[in-house]
């Protein structure tokens, strides 16, 4: 009963679907291992090109899930125009910080690589990811904010944990790293996107389900206040009475605000 209500929710997963049509998504590897987890679906536009791109990044935890679940968000991307890239990386435990983070890394180079065949801009790519799937496009712009090959111009992010330190006994963030907090505050502090803002980061759009028990929304207005803190632009959209999966599944206007705000910056 459980597996049929998961389905039909994430049939309702909510699109924001505007005019222009796209080929039918071509599914890739990112890597010459041809790992089902380092691989992803591409979809193009059926217009002219060069077109902004984008690289969306699933939820799960960092430990399940794969990328159907950001099919909605991939298909609302690609009819308003952008090349999307909903990308699979590697999972925890076998797989622990920074691998995510280094798959994303191959997967935007990938992008940028056949970006002439893709109709893609590469000089304007963000990043969108959900719940961990935030925190891994959000640590990535971070990170590499002063990096001009994997410097990316926008970022949207819902639901995700930007501080890990106020954890200290999730078992969830342990699989993920390896051990609890205090057995390894250093690694917590490297994991946590707060602690990487710098002046340099590109713009984020934030959103977050006022509800939500799994992510605290506080997660998200901390890390706008250190992003406004550091004059990085940033937009936040609060998702009032929904919690961490209703948002994701029902938030119409979140996409659409997530749509606006990369086209407007990319």
């Amino acid at each position: 009963m459980k597996f049929f209500c998961l389905f039909f929710l994430l049939l309702s997963c909510t699109t924001y679907t505007g005019k222009i049509s796209s080929d039918s998504p071509n599914l890739v590897h990112y890597t010459s291992e041809h790992n089902e987890r380092q691989s992803g679906k591409i979809l193009i536009p059926k217009t002219p090109g060069p077109h902004p791109g984008v690289i969306v990044a699933h939820g799960g935890g960092w430990n399940s899930r794969d990328y159907t679940d950001m099919d909605s968000v991939a298909k609302s991307l690609v009819s308003h125009g952008f090349v999307v890239f909903n990308i699979n990386y590697r999972l925890a435990p076998a797989h622990k910080h920074p691998a995510p983070i280094e798959d994303l890394d191959q997967a935007l180079k990938y992008f940028k690589l056949h970006a002439n065949n893709l109709k893609l801009d590469p000089k304007r790519i963000g990043l969108w990811g959900y719940s961990s799937g935030g925190h891994i496009v959000s640590y990535f712009a971070l990170r590499y904010a002063q990096d001009p090959e994997r410097k990316v111009q926008a970022v949207v992010s819902g639901g995700a944990p930007y501080d890990f330190t106020w954890y200290p006994y999730s078992p969830i963030i342990k699989k993920y790293l390896g051990k609890f907090r205090d057995k390894m505050m250093d690694e917590y502090i490297e994991a946590s996107p707060v602690f990487k803002v710098s002046s340099s980061a590109p713009p984020f759009f934030l959103y977050h389900g006022i509800s939500d028990k799994l992510v605290e929304f506080a997660q998200t207005t901390a890390f706008e206040a250190r992003l406004t803190v550091l004059k990085v632009p940033v937009e936040r959209h609060d998702v009032k009475w929904w919690g961490h999966a209703t948002t994701f599944i029902f938030s119409e206007e979140s996409v659409v605000k997530g749509i606006t705000f990369l086209e407007k910056h990319l």
